[in-house]
């Protein structure tokens, strides 16, 4: 039996996210020009950001165990010295939800606990007053109406992705409209179970919660659910796929 095509792209990590953006400040509130972080930091920051990224792929493909050593590397590696002042409470909470996220054994819990991890580095770019150069979004691509589907989803979730880590919201607004805008036509759901149906459903009942909410609290949340419905969706499937996969897989 043909094995069934992936469904997510592998995510293309622009690995200098806290300090690659560090030539500029914040839009709000800086009056003093930064001055450049140490390379150590930069390394220390993108180091971060590529386990963050891994423990958040992992869990959308609903690979909790995959989640799990990035996020114990997190969890109980030494911080470096140099991070910028009023940073250091966010540390602190990146932590605890690493730790939460290799603890876990249930994927909404983990899925939860890794969307609190995306959205503390936006927190933590707030307070440094820093704006962060975001990770590329997923391109559109061709093939299946169900894989173009897949990558459509991919798209949102990333812009509403690098909606948690930048302070404006319009990336988040962009991409929960366009998560509400792309269902299954129901040709394209024709031949699928009733659970993968409703899991679709699902994650679009959740893109009109993310239009309504405004406080970050409540976008982290939603973010949660939001790929952990993913996860339970491919999980339907009874194998593992999704972001972050080898292309031969």
């Amino acid at each position: 039996m043909p094995r069934p095509p992936r469904l997510f792209p592998v995510v293309t990590v622009a690995v200098g996210l806290f300090f690659a953006g560090c030539g500029k400040p914040a839009e709000q509130g800086a009056q003093e020009t930064p001055r450049a972080a140490p390379p150590d930091v930069r390394a220390h920051m993108a180091d971060h950001f590529g386990k963050v990224r891994e423990v958040e792929e992992a869990i959308i493909r609903g690979d909790v165990e995959a989640a799990r050593t990035p996020a114990r590397w997190i969890a109980d590696h030494q911080e470096t010295a140099g991070l910028p002042p009023h940073t250091e409470r966010y540390t602190t909470e990146m932590k605890a939800a690493a730790a939460s996220v290799a603890n876990s054994e249930d994927i909404g819990d983990a899925a939860v606990a890794a969307a609190t991890m995306v959205g503390t580095c936006g927190s933590c770019h707030a307070a440094a007053k820093v704006r962060p150069k975001l990770p590329p979004v997923s391109e559109d691509a061709t093939g299946t109406e169900r894989a173009r589907h897949m990558l459509e989803h991919q798209h949102a979730i990333d812009r509403m992705y690098r909606g948690l880590i930048d302070p404006t919201g319009e990336q988040w607004r962009t991409g929960a409209l366009a998560l509400k805008a792309a269902p299954l036509r129901d040709r394209a759901l024709a031949d699928v179970s009733k659970e993968v149906v409703a899991a679709e459903a699902r994650v679009h009942e959740l893109a009109d919660r993310a239009l309504g909410a405004a406080e970050k609290s409540a976008r982290v949340q939603i973010y949660g659910s939001i790929i952990g419905a993913c996860a339970s969706c491919h999980g339907l499937h009874g194998r593992i796929w999704g972001p972050g996969l080898a292309k031969t897989q």
